[in-house]
């Protein structure tokens, strides 16, 4: 999550700031500045000198005081051997938090800017609303945001077990149930059908963890607990091929994968072995 002292800007007529940190991306990942001990983002005027951008760039906020853009570049362009392009995935680790936590930002906002040029209802040319991220159709009146797709993931525990699920590919890596909120449901409806249609479960005791941004492309996730009472495990094969359960010792010894640190997942699970 952006709690890093960051503060947002949205769309107005004031002048941007001359320099800043820079969040430019295409299709293959986020363009940075690759030394042999360190990865660094691009810093100055533009995010290189002479580069290209294909779209508006973003003035997104400040990061503490250091402004920050956001824009789209090409992705055929010949780039200097000191650059890469990473992933947000790949990016993680590399960068400090904080930086890695507005990237996520700057990839939804201009995911959105590219996308929603004109009206889902009557076809015609959206224009930026002003101090705002929405954008506005002037023929019917429709206003549109970013969007933001909720979603529950959940460690279930039994005791001194906890279950994990694996998707074809995944190799030795686990993960939790998660699925995303459908219309008029809670939060706790979609966790409990969620873990009835993916492994044939039912569990109480629902307990809230916290929240996490997921950028890929717009997910929230939010984190839950919740005890196993009771189902024999039956797999929705369209989703997943595996569950198991498996104990502290095992996830302990590496004896099964679990989620990067990253991940929300991965908090779930850390904080499930602590207590």
């Amino acid at each position: 999550m952006i709690s890093f002292n960051f503060q947002r800007a949205y769309p107005n007529n004031t002048p941007h700031p001359e320099n800043g940190l820079w969040f430019a991306l295409n299709d293959k990942g986020m363009l940075v500045i690759h030394h042999e001990t360190e990865t660094i983002l691009p810093h100055g005027q533009t995010p290189l000198p002479h580069l290209p951008r294909t779209d508006q760039t973003l003035f997104l906020g400040y990061l503490g005081d250091v402004p920050c853009f956001a824009c789209h570049i090409a992705n055929d362009l010949e780039l200097p051997s000191t650059t890469r392009l990473l992933g947000l995935r790949d990016l993680y680790g590399r960068v400090p938090e904080a930086q890695h936590a507005v990237a996520g930002y700057a990839s939804q906002l201009l995911l959105w800017q590219r996308n929603s040029n004109y009206c889902s209802t009557c076809g015609q040319a959206l224009t930026q609303i002003l101090g705002e991220w929405g954008k506005r159709c002037h023929n019917c009146k429709r206003d549109v945001y970013p969007p933001v797709s909720p979603c529950t993931i959940t460690l279930i525990h039994d005791g001194d077990r906890v279950l994990l699920t694996h998707k074809a590919g995944w190799g030795n890596r686990y993960g939790l149930v998660a699925g995303f909120v459908e219309p008029g449901e809670s939060l706790e409806d979609c966790l409990r059908r969620e873990v009835q249609e993916e492994v044939g479960a039912t569990v109480s005791d629902i307990t809230y963890f916290s929240s996490q941004p997921w950028p890929y492309p717009h997910q929230l996730m939010l984190g839950f607990f919740a005890r196993y009472t009771g189902g024999e495990l039956k797999l929705d094969l369209n989703e997943l091929d595996e569950a198991r359960w498996t104990t502290r010792a095992e996830i302990s010894k590496g004896i099964v994968g679990i989620p990067p640190k990253l991940s929300i997942a991965r908090q779930l699970i850390d904080h499930w072995m602590a207590k």
